[in-house]
């Protein structure tokens, strides 16, 4: 392009620069493949005062040339065998045609001409080539309106075939990237669609398990044996997991998909933080975990959504007690903060800041910026050692976004992590 534009410029002819140089701008700043195409031929026939031009492409798979839409006739799309015709002659041997009386070429179909009633005169036919020198199309211009095809209209016609070549690539990258993000959409929608789908199913045959197991540890049919009560236990403990994980699988869904909306209130944070620690306490107990509370009974109430903050809270702390391993420590703290001065809308009253530390396995710092992302996990066999979804706390970014807040992670491998977040402080009135 570059050599092309200087002979241009070598001429002297300015007008035929600036021309050139509105081509360029214009064909670098479309990027649908059809109007790019339209362009392409307006452009090239303005600059180079001729009748008509048409851009063929070359379809390797069918051995064609073919044009979606040729500028001046009526035709929606032209397609010949490649090796026909004077087009068909440049696409085969890659050699620039200047012909200055077309039916004094042997190669010229005048078929054509009786076909459509149009008179050729000269033809000025190019090949298109992408970075690689491969031909990808052929530029054919028809009839200068004032003699012959000149050795400057070859050059100018050169230089507009090396910038077609490059504006085709690009809009054929940009429309290969629209039609796969639009794919990708689509696979997102069955994907969502899916889980939901799955979600409810799995609540339909979980619902009389649960109600059986608490009716028969309930003695209610008769009296159990220790034996039985304890096996009875772990099948509670067993479906209680499955429930919660069917319950944050269709939680993520719905929020996903924007139908699971925030609903603030004025609330206390403290006594939540504490319930959801004794929740946490017999799985941590079980495995040999110390958790401690720092919570202060004096925290202000904060303006969020309690039912959505507690499931966020419960995620958090079973990621923690998941990767601590026996004889760990996990602790839960909070504190309020005032606001800063240049505190946003919402936010004036100050903060309260939760905390959760564990003693785990750590996060490398490359990897804490996709430990939110949906299903990721920073190690490819922590599924398998740890179990979980790779949902958690994907779920408990998109909450806390939801209450626009975010998590913030501090980890050192083998060391532990640190995740806070902070919840706004309500008006003392609310």
């Amino acid at each position: 392009m570059g050599n092309a534009a200087q002979r241009v410029t070598g001429l002297g002819d300015a007008a035929r620069l600036r021309i050139l140089l509105d081509v360029i701008k214009a064909m670098s700043a479309e990027t649908d493949f059809d109007r790019l195409l339209q362009l392409i031929m307006e452009e090239t026939t303005r600059a180079m005062e001729a009748d008509r031009s048409t851009l063929f492409l070359v379809d390797h798979q069918r051995g064609e040339l073919w044009s979606r839409v040729a500028l001046g006739l009526q035709h929606q799309e032209i397609r010949f065998k490649s090796h026909l015709g004077i087009a068909g002659h440049v696409a085969t041997t890659g050699e620039l045609l200047n012909i200055p009386d077309a039916y004094e070429d042997p190669r010229f179909n005048q078929e054509v001409d009786r076909q459509t009633g149009y008179r050729t005169r000269s033809i000025l036919c190019m090949p298109v080539r992408n970075k690689v020198g491969t031909i990808v199309g052929v530029l054919q211009v028809l009839n200068k309106r004032s003699g012959v095809f000149t050795a400057a209209d070859q050059e100018l016609l050169d230089a507009l075939a090396s910038q077609a070549a490059i504006a085709l690539e690009n809009a054929k990258l940009y429309e290969d990237l629209r039609r796969a993000y639009g794919e990708l959409k689509q696979l997102d929608a069955m994907k969502g669609n899916f889980l939901a789908n799955i979600s409810h199913e799995l609540r339909t045959p979980l619902a009389p398990i649960i109600g059986y197991v608490e009716m028969l540890l309930s003695g209610r049919p008769g009296p159990l044996t220790d034996r039985q009560r304890s096996h009875l236990t772990v099948v509670e403990q067993a479906v209680q997991r499955l429930q919660g994980l069917i319950e944050d699988l269709l939680a993520f869904v719905q929020m996903d998909q924007g139908e699971l909306a925030i609903q603030a209130r004025a609330f206390a944070i403290g006594p939540l933080l504490e319930e959801r620690g004794r929740l946490i306490m017999p799985r941590a107990t079980e495995k040999g975990l110390m958790v401690e509370f720092g919570v202060p009974p004096e925290l202000p109430d904060v303006r969020v959504d309690p039912k959505q903050i507690a499931r966020a809270l419960m995620l958090m702390l079973d990621n923690a007690v998941k990767f601590t391993p026996q004889g760990g420590r996990i602790t839960l703290s909070a504190k309020a903060h005032v606001a800063p001065d240049d505190a946003p809308p919402g936010w004036q009253h100050g903060y309260v800041e939760v905390s959760l530390s564990d003693t785990g396995i750590g996060i490398p710092a490359d990897k804490i910026p996709r430990i939110f992302d949906k299903f990721y996990q920073v190690d490819a066999s922590a599924t398998r050692s740890y179990g979980g979804t790779g949902l958690g706390l994907a779920l408990v970014k998109q909450i806390m976004d939801a209450h626009g807040t975010r998590v913030d992670v501090e980890s050192t491998p083998g060391v532990g992590s640190t995740f806070r977040v902070r919840l706004p402080i309500a008006e003392a009135h609310a």
